[in-house]
């Protein structure tokens, strides 16, 4: 039996997942690893522990499935966006990776919107609405100012680049990690001049850009070994993990929409044609001839975790949210903005914070816990106007992420929108994408399309109550005035 290798390099954890050729996960393996914080605002990872979680990974995967590694057809890939290693002319990074939740370059990111790069112009550039100091480019640009020994690399490395240098000894990436670099200008497919300039790097310490799902290079004998599976081995290009998990859910047309709920929410929309708006960012998709938008929350389901955390740690999240379904929509006037850390779409506000409005009180814990699980799914409301706002019409949502296992919430989901909600058959489904992109560039399918309509199936779909749908209308409502009063035209 034909299988894949995927590698999801997520920020605190790996996945490592082997996926049938009927797109059945045959076994997912999570190794987790804290990050580094050596000063406020820092966030790094020694190279070495992404490597050992793959290499870790790959024999539990082989182990819990009984799979004999010499059914191993291809490896692929899903992984954060940003973080990024410099290695030297040997392949040693030259120091720790600086993680994308890194904020350390926020100064560099503000100086050149004040005195070079304004919003809009950069939004033409990148697709990034604002300069988020996230964005790899701000982070080599305080490398030059800072650390100016690290310029010397050979080659920056994205996380993704980094392994797949270490399996394959090739420096490449895909075009939509190199347009989450901030460095890459999507429309005309290239690294972009001024802000190679401006951040010190050349085009030539870059990896080559290539399609997702191309095939790379081939397993190299000694990572072969560490692995323990067959050397030679395809190892295929594959995406940043938003855009690899609608593939995995089968999001590869106009109408469908996949909305992940974790730390942050992200919505991202298929598109069939390029949008332009300044309240989302916006690409080509990993499907060759389609876009993508994505609006997105910088915190969603984390406030849950938040109010857990302080009340009850030790309660699982059923046995927390206990209760919940008996309280009504609306929660009996309590309403909670839940931006503990700034807003993402549409306004781009970092001085907003999270607030409980209307409490009182006959207000339980229950009430509380429900209140953040609708503002959430308010959250998702509002990302999806934006992208009604061009006139596409959405069929379905399909949920992912952590709260994508709540019956509970998904139903909450389907009654603000007022559509069906579906969870996916495949719980992680940048798993199931990063072996549709391999599968499709080993040339088992046609096209990435086909194989993610092959391939993707739905566990549950939660249809909407018309009956609750007005009464979620007015909750969304209040949710927007209490933004409004609080931070309206900030």
């Amino acid at each position: 039996m034909r299988a894949y290798l995927t590698f999801d390099l997520g920020t605190t954890a790996l996945k490592t997942a082997l996926i049938a050729a009927d797109g059945r996960a045959l076994a997912i393996h999570t190794t987790e690893y804290a990050l580094l914080g050596p000063r406020p605002d820092w966030v790094e990872m020694a190279p070495q522990t992404y490597w050992d979680a793959v290499a870790s990974g790959t024999r539990a995967v082989f182990a819990e499935s009984g799979a004999a590694p010499s059914s191993l057809e291809g490896i692929g890939f899903s992984s954060q966006a940003q973080t990024f290693i410099p290695i030297d002319r040997k392949g040693r990074p030259l120091r720790n990776a600086i993680v994308w939740v890194d904020t350390r370059a926020q100064e560099i990111a503000d100086e050149w919107e004040a005195t070079w790069l304004p919003r809009d112009e950069y939004r033409r550039i990148s697709g990034y609405p604002w300069l988020p100091a996230a964005l790899t480019v701000f982070k080599i640009a305080w490398l030059a100012r800072y650390e100016p020994a690290a310029l010397l690399a050979w080659k920056f490395l994205f996380l993704p680049d980094f392994i797949m240098y270490r399996l394959t000894g090739e420096t490449v990436t895909d075009r939509i990690t190199a347009q989450g670099s901030g460095l890459f200008d999507f429309r005309a497919g290239g690294w972009e001049p001024r802000l190679l300039a401006a951040s010190g790097v050349s085009s030539e310490q870059l990896p080559t850009v290539l399609d997702p799902g191309t095939v790379a290079g081939r397993l190299q004998a000694d990572a072969a070994a560490e692995l323990g599976i067959p050397a030679g081995v395809p190892v295929c290009i594959g995406a940043n993990d938003q855009l690899v998990g609608a593939i995995g859910a089968g999001n590869v047309r106009p109408g469908i929409v996949t909305a992940t709920t974790g730390t942050s929410l992200a919505l991202v929309a298929t598109t069939a044609k390029l949008l332009d708006d300044p309240r989302m960012f916006v690409g080509r998709h990993a499907v060759p001839d389609a876009y993508c938008a994505m609006p997105f929350a910088i915190t969603s389901a984390i406030v849950l975790k938040w109010f857990r955390d302080l009340c009850a740690p030790d309660l699982d999240y059923d046995t927390f949210l206990t209760g919940v379904g008996a309280v009504p929509p609306g929660c009996d006037g309590l309403a909670v903005l839940p931006h503990f850390a700034g807003t993402g779409s549409p306004t781009f506000n970092p001085h907003a914070r999270g607030a409980f409005v209307g409490l009182t009180l006959g207000h339980t814990r229950a009430h509380l816990a429900r209140a953040i699980m609708e503002a959430c799914a308010c959250i998702l409301q509002e990302c999806l106007e934006l992208i009604r706002d061009h006139g596409l019409q959405i069929e379905t949502v399909r949920a992912l992420g952590g709260a994508a296992r709540s019956d509970l919430w998904m139903q909450m989901k389907a009654d603000m929108l007022g559509l069906p909600v579906e969870r996916p058959a495949c719980s992680d489904a940048a798993s199931l994408g990063a072996a549709m992109l391999a599968a499709a560039g080993l040339g088992h399918f046609s096209t990435v399309r086909e194989a993610a309509e092959a391939w993707y199936r739905p566990s549950r779909v939660f249809q909407p109550d018309a009956g609750r749908f007005p009464v979620y209308r007015e909750v969304f409502e209040r949710y927007r005035t209490l933004y409004d009063r609080l931070y309206g035209g900030a």
